[in-house]
Order: C-alpha cells, then sequence, then structure tokens
C-alpha cells in the first residue's frame, strides 16, 4: 500500500489525477482513479462522462486492491502517456 501511495504522490505532481478510496461491507475495498474532463483526451480509455477513468479496483483484501491499482495504473500510464 504504502508504494502505491508514495507512487500516486509522485504522480500528482506532474500529472490531474483524482484518486478515491474509500471502504464499505458492501464494496470492500475500493480505489478508483480519474483525470477530470480528459476523456476526449484518451480515446482507448474508459470513461465516466467527461473523465478519463485510469484505475477502477475493487477487493474484500485491502493489500491486494491496492497491488492491482497500482498495476493497473502503471498499465494505463504505459499504454495511454508513453511511460511512467
Amino acid at each position: 500500500m504504502y508504494d502505491f501511495l508514495k507512487f500516486v504522490d509522485e504522480l500528482r505532481q506532474r500529472e490531474p489525477i483524482h484518486v478515491e478510496i474509500y471502504y464499505s461491507k458492501i464494496l470492500d475495498w475500493t480505489i478508483m482513479i480519474t483525470k477530470k474532463g480528459c476523456a476526449s483526451r484518451y480515446p482507448k480509455s474508459p470513461h465516466i462522462g467527461e473523465d478519463a477513468l485510469l484505475v477502477s479496483e475493487t477487493d474484500c483484501d485491502m493489500e491486494f486492491a491496492f497491488a492491482k491499482a497500482h498495476v493497473a495504473l502503471k498499465k494505463w500510464l504505459l499504454e495511454n502517456n508513453g511511460g511512467y
């Protein structure tokens, strides 16, 4: 989890991103990262309205949810941003 948060902290200094991390007993751990108003800039990326969806991961295991989000974010950056 710490490695993911450190990576996101470094990324947010270069990229305008929005990060949501929450837990509920119905949805378990959920991590979502978006770029607000950027859906048209990333046509291959999923989107929510006008926002590009970089990461949407859910799991009942907190550490696994963060690990999946870390991998998904790096994969998105490689595919859509030319690297990380």
